[in-house]
């Protein structure tokens, strides 16, 4: 186990020599197109699932399968379907971002309770105007919490990717650098590897997610509303 100052300075040299920011591009690269794709495929799936029965059935189904599926136990089939590399990052980057999102937004737009509804239309709300004021901060409090989830669930799937990945391709994101550093024996390198995972993830969630959070739901109090209309 190196000294902290040892593993300080390789931080500092990994980072002033531009290879951190270049790994930490690629992997963060890789899971914001998953997130992306994800978000779209949720939003067609969800709104066929809320429109109609048959589709319900199936987005539920496909929910209780995949979500509990861990992204690792695909790796052996993306490798032989999409191949190694950044595809391959991204495609089950999409596995652990998808089924945690849709879970939540379609549960948060099934829940919408009725009476928030009610008052929409009384005050003349109708349509897009109805679903943009009333419907979708009701649910937002349900779809932060899948993105935060699913956030989570990308980071563990992409560095394990690249941890395997790494064994046949010479380049790639943070994890293959953790490979690396393994397999050269750099626990320095290894350990400010793994401290870059961790501070990023810190900064994302109090940086991002905090402030979304800040400036919608609790600026606008649809947790308290959530918390009593659920007592009620």
């Amino acid at each position: 186990m190196p000294p902290p100052w040892v593993v300080g300075k390789t931080f500092l040299e990994f980072l002033v020599s531009g290879e951190l920011l270049f790994k930490l591009y690629n992997t963060v690269l890789a899971i914001l197109v998953g997130l992306v794709a994800s978000v779209i495929i949720t939003t067609i799936m969800t709104t066929a699932a809320l429109l109609f029965t048959r589709a319900a059935y199936i987005v539920e189904v496909l929910t209780t399968i995949m979500h509990p599926m861990p992204s690792v136990a695909m790796i052996p089939l993306v490798i032989v379907w999409i191949g190694i590399g950044f595809p391959g990052v991204v495609a089950l980057t999409i596995n652990s971002c998808l089924w945690p999102i849709i879970l939540n937004s379609y549960t948060g737009f099934k829940t919408v309770h009725q009476t928030y509804i009610e008052v929409g239309r009384n005050i003349g709300l109708k349509g897009l105007k109805l679903f943009w004021h009333v419907i979708l901060p009701s649910a937002l409090p349900y779809l932060i919490t899948g993105i935060e989830i699913s956030w989570a669930r990308s980071w563990r799937a992409a560095i394990a990717v690249e941890l395997v990945f790494g064994a046949a391709t010479t380049s790639g994101g943070i994890g293959w650098t953790i490979y690396m550093s393994y397999f050269d024996m750099e626990t320095p390198l290894l350990i400010a590897a793994i401290f870059t995972i961790a501070a990023v993830g810190v900064l994302a969630e109090k940086l991002v997610m905090e402030t979304i959070e800040k400036r919608t739901v609790l600026r606008w109090g649809m947790v308290q509303l959530t918390e009593t209309m659920g007592a009620r």
